[in-house]
């Protein structure tokens, strides 16, 4: 059976991050690493977090980003697949056993998406802007896709240009790549909404936009080479 590893970047990340590795440690399919990665939190959350988790490893940097602590983790990891988790998500118990399965049976088979929940956390309700009821979705978030070491190999890391986004702009480089990609049917992730979903004040909208003009300039150059 492949190994797996679990790699979090994790920034200030609340009340929630021993709450997505309690997600973790609970998988029916245990993961064989799990790398958190504290990107230049303000205090010890981060630290206290996983104390409770003696399997987790702890890596400490500067505030570089979330692109920059995904790809340390993705080195500091050597497991056959991968997957990138939020903070603040949960993986559903049995979300390892049935992407990895599908990768395991298939070794063609490069990328493997599942569906996602989203709930409301009422302990911490969201803000104006974003959504406020459960609901099952389909969205190719990084913790609801298990991806093969050799597709990151050959896509290469995420892009440290970009410090939000950068998980779309990834697929986005995947896909052009030809990455070989199949789609569950089942919710192997929970993505919490909650208070500190709105977005960052700054430049966020214009890191966004530069991902999507990343993205259509690389479909329009396939398209001229068509």
């Amino acid at each position: 059976m492949s190994s797996v590893g679990i790699i979090i970047a994790a920034r200030n990340p609340g009340p929630f991050l021993v709450e997505t590795l309690a997600s973790v440690a609970g998988q029916t399919r245990p993961p064989t690493s799990i790398v958190v990665v504290d990107d230049g939190s303000d205090d010890d959350v981060v630290v206290e977090s996983v104390v409770g988790f003696p399997t987790v490893t702890l890596i400490r940097q500067e505030p570089l980003g979330r692109s920059a602590a995904r790809n340390c983790g993705a080195a500091a990891s050597d497991s056959d697949f991968l997957l990138f988790l939020d903070a603040d998500d949960l993986l559903r118990p049995e979300a390892l056993m049935l992407m990895g399965a599908a990768l395991d049976a298939d070794p063609a088979l490069e990328m493997v998406h599942g569906r996602v929940f989203e709930f409301v956390d009422h302990r911490y309700p969201p803000p104006p802007g974003v959504r406020h009821r459960d609901a099952e979705v389909f969205m190719r978030l990084g913790g609801s896709t298990l991806l093969r070491r050799s597709l990151w190999s050959r896509v290469g890391g995420m892009d440290e240009r970009f410090p939000r986004g950068e998980w779309i702009d990834w697929i986005s480089r995947a896909e052009k790549e030809g990455a070989a990609i199949a789609y569950l049917d089942d919710v192997v992730l929970e993505r919490r909404l909650h208070t500190f979903n709105s977005p960052t004040p700054g430049d966020d909208d214009t890191q966004y936009l530069a991902v999507i003009r990343a993205a259509l300039l690389r479909k329009r150059q396939e398209s001229a080479h068509g």
